[in-house]
C-alpha cells in the first residue's frame, strides 16, 4: 500500500467526525471514493484547511514533489 493512503490520509482525517469510516488497509478506491463526499461537502475555508492538514503531514512523512502535487490535484478535482 502506498504511503500517502496508509500514512498521510489516516492521520489527515482522524481529527473530523467521519475520519472513524477510514482505514490505513483500506484499498486505495476506497478511499478515493468515500472521501469523494466528504471533500464535496466542505465549504472554501475547510477544504483548504483539509489540504494544509494533508501537505504538513505529507511532509512529516518526507512525500513530497510530485507525488504529493498529484493528490492535491486529485483533492482539487473532487471539487470542480
Amino acid at each position: 500500500m502506498d504511503l500517502f493512503w496508509s500514512k498521510v490520509m489516516p492521520a489527515c482525517v482522524a481529527n473530523y467526525p467521519w475520519g472513524s469510516e477510514f482505514l490505513p488497509d483500506m484499498k486505495v478506491s476506497e478511499w478515493e471514493e468515500g472521501l469523494k463526499s466528504k471533500v464535496q461537502k466542505m465549504d472554501d475555508a475547510e477544504f483548504d484547511l483539509f489540504l494544509a492538514s494533508v501537505v504538513m503531514i505529507a511532509a512529516k512523512e518526507q512525500l513530497m514533489g510530485v507525488g504529493l502535487t498529484e493528490k492535491i490535484n486529485f483533492f482539487r478535482g473532487l471539487r470542480a
